[in-house]
């Protein structure tokens, strides 16, 4: 079992050092551009109160929500969403291929002619899901450390909670991806639809946020689950919210299981 995960570690190796790059990269970029703006904030407040309410508190601007003017407000504004979103992006794509690709190669065979059950194929592939959304989400740690304590602006509980919030969100969809990649196991469809639900469940915030019409549709998006404006001004995660993403991926692993062990797989 040890060196399966090694070995599918070492197959996804290549992809997390790039992906980390890039969140990492993106997180450091503008949190770089932070003293550029801070000495234009006020005439950049004066332009911001033409927008109305909800526009600006779909960007986490409204009453109550961010100060850009602060370096956390600044990072949750303009840094966090493309976090959640390319890093949500990588784990769907992690998830829904780590598996389908199996079949997709044809290796898929080769594989299960293993001395290993199918149940713990899926649970040394997920392992080496965990693994890799572990090690980008402890860079991105190291790094938002590294420059708030830059800023003089270390807050160890806020930091801990926007690295730990991207890796609940990534752990969602990865674990959707990979329920889905049990069902259809072209990598490219499998991978499309991932994609698809994370960029979709994006807009779906937006509209919750936008319009109170469908402010009902915010539990139904797991970006709701850990935005910027609890996590930096309120210090926290909501505990329905988190067991409702832990339920989430229970049963996403449940069912790719159930189907999994019973489906027939051909080459």
């Amino acid at each position: 079992m040890k060196n399966f995960i090694f070995t599918e570690f070492k197959r996804n190796s290549k992809s997390l050092i790039l992906w980390t790059a890039i969140v990492g990269g993106l997180a450091l970029l503008m949190l770089s551009l932070y003293p550029a703006f801070k000495e234009a904030f006020a005439s950049l407040e004066d332009l911001l109160s033409v927008y109305p309410e909800a526009f600006l508190e779909a960007f986490g601007l409204g009453e109550g929500g961010l100060d850009m003017s602060d370096p956390y407000g600044w990072y949750g504004t303009e840094g966090y969403l493309f976090v959640l979103l390319i890093g949500g992006s990588y784990a769907a794509i992690l998830g829904s291929s780590i598996l389908s690709k199996e079949e997709d190669d044809k290796t898929v065979e080769f594989l299960l002619s293993r001395p290993i059950s199918r149940t713990k194929v899926l649970l040394g592939k997920y392992v080496v899901v965990i693994i890799n959304l572990l090690i980008l989400n402890t860079v991105m740690f190291l790094l938002l450390l590294l420059m708030f304590t830059i800023y003089n602006n270390v807050q160890i509980y806020t930091i801990v909670l926007l690295s730990f919030g991207p890796f609940v969100l990534q752990l969602i969809f990865a674990s959707i991806g990979f329920f889905i990649s049990t069902i259809i196991t072209k990598s490219r469809m499998v991978m499309s639809i991932s994609l698809g639900l994370t960029i979709g469940m994006y807009a779906v915030d937006l509209i919750s946020k936008l319009t109170t019409e469908f402010k009902f549709l915010k539990h139904l998006t797991p970006y709701e689950y850990i935005n910027a404006i609890d996590i930096i001004v309120h210090n926290h995660i909501d505990s329905f919210y988190l067991l409702l993403s832990v339920g989430i991926i229970l049963l996403s692993l449940f069912g790719a299981w159930r189907i999994y062990t019973k489906k027939d797989i051909t080459v």
